[in-house]
């Protein structure tokens, strides 16, 4: 049929529409025995009209099908757009980790890597890349390259959002388009620097996110539950600002990271991510090898009524301060030196709200017992969330005050 027959948004009636999964997606097919009726006199036909011309036409449609013919999409049009949804991103490549290689439920062999991409919009997400795509040599990597993704499965993941390249997809390094042009010009200018708002949830060694074990919700309720763990670890839940950051202990400068071994362990893909000596040696694996930049901070983290010194690891600590470690040391051997690099740091406190995820376990320290207590992630509040949570806290306390009052009339 001629173009004109679809032109200006009609209402179509199908039958017999054979529907597929392709590409991750799903599809339709109307077969050769099936039926299309073009504004055909049906009650649902005026539904949909009324409902087209009052705000179906302005709104953010969910797509079931894969299409690569999708508009480009910045990381903080992403943060709001409805999941899971298939995407054109274009970005930098701001870190990325070594690939992983493991056997999946129906026994595939699968290799993986996951990179962060930061676009201009100041905002980050992880993007995991598959096969070959993943197995390519660390140096495609290297240097922060911009790179076009075409088909970007995006889904909810461990509370935050995280894309994966589909098989149909494609991986395009340092790309001449408008929009990568504009991508390298903001990471040159003072991307690099910039603080980045995380879309996704990364995680360390330990795998997915743990629940909490503990029904502590403040920092106080946290310091007491602590003192009463055992060998078994207890997980707190923690909403809280970033107070400050240890940067000197005595007079001397506190280093906020530390070069860490990413030779493979013998037997095993994943990095040794043993701390390596000033010349790249690593005593763990008895040789000099590649080596990257992990972090380690002290920090203080403050509530309502109360605040607590916690040390912060790699994953946690990128997040509480919204750069990665990478950034850090470029930082610390840039310009601005170390100064510079603390005056970055100091941007943080108070900045943003946070959700922390703390481990508390009791240690033996030369011979003594006393809880470890460490910041194992982070992550934004969601406001929306947490506010719902607090409204209903409200409720609870006002019901049982309530309650108490009729108690003690009576």
């Amino acid at each position: 049929q001629e173009d004109k027959v679809f032109e200006g948004n009609p209402v179509i009636c199908l039958k017999g529409v054979a529907v597929r999964e392709w590409n991750s997606g799903r599809s339709g097919s109307l077969m050769e025995a099936g039926v299309m009726q073009v504004q055909p006199k049906l009650p649902e036909v005026q539904r949909l009209q009324q409902w087209w011309a009052k705000s179906g036409s302005s709104v953010s449609l969910t797509s079931l099908s894969m299409s690569f013919d999708a508009p480009l999409t910045d990381l903080r049009t992403l943060q709001s757009k409805a999941l899971p949804c298939t995407v054109e991103l274009c970005g930098v490549v701001a870190s990325f980790r070594p690939t992983h290689s493991f056997t999946s439920r129906d026994g595939k062999e699968l290799t993986k890597r996951e990179i962060t991409v930061a676009d201009a919009s100041g905002m980050s997400m992880v993007v995991t890349l598959w096969g070959d795509r993943a197995k390519q040599e660390d140096k495609v990597f290297e240097n922060h390259p911009v790179v076009s993704i075409k088909g970007v499965l995006v889904k909810e993941w461990n509370s935050g959002r995280s894309g994966s390249l589909l098989e149909a997809g494609s991986l395009s390094f340092q790309p001449t388009t408008p929009a990568a042009q504009q991508v390298q010009q903001w990471w040159s200018e003072g991307g690099s620097k910039q603080r980045l708002t995380a879309l996704s949830q990364e995680m360390g060694g330990g795998g997915a996110a743990r629940a909490a074990t503990s029904g502590a919700s403040t920092i106080a309720e946290m310091r007491m539950a602590a003192e009463q763990v055992s060998s078994q670890p207890e997980i707190f839940n923690i909403t809280c600002r970033l107070a400050q950051v240890q940067t000197s202990k005595q007079g001397q400068s506190q280093p906020l990271y530390y070069m860490a071994c990413q030779e493979p362990r013998p037997g095993s893909n994943l990095p040794c991510q043993k701390r390596v000596a000033e010349d790249g040696f690593c005593a763990a694996c008895n040789r000099a090898g590649k080596a990257a930049p992990r972090m380690n901070i002290r920090c203080r983290f403050s509530d309502f009524a109360d605040s607590a010194w916690l040390t912060t690891f790699h994953e946690a600590a990128q997040k509480v301060l919204g750069y990665t470690a990478e950034q850090v040391k470029e930082m610390e051997s840039g310009e601005g030196g170390r100064d510079g690099l603390e005056a970055a740091v100091r941007r943080c406190y108070f900045s943003e709200p946070l959700q922390l995820t703390i481990r508390a376990k009791l240690d033996s320290y030369n011979g003594e017992q006393r809880a470890n207590i460490t910041c194992s992630d982070a992550r934004p509040v969601q406001r929306g969330v947490h506010g719902r949570s607090m409204l209903s806290s409200i409720k609870e306390m006002l019901a049982r005050q309530a309650e108490s009052a009729q108690t003690g009339g009576a």
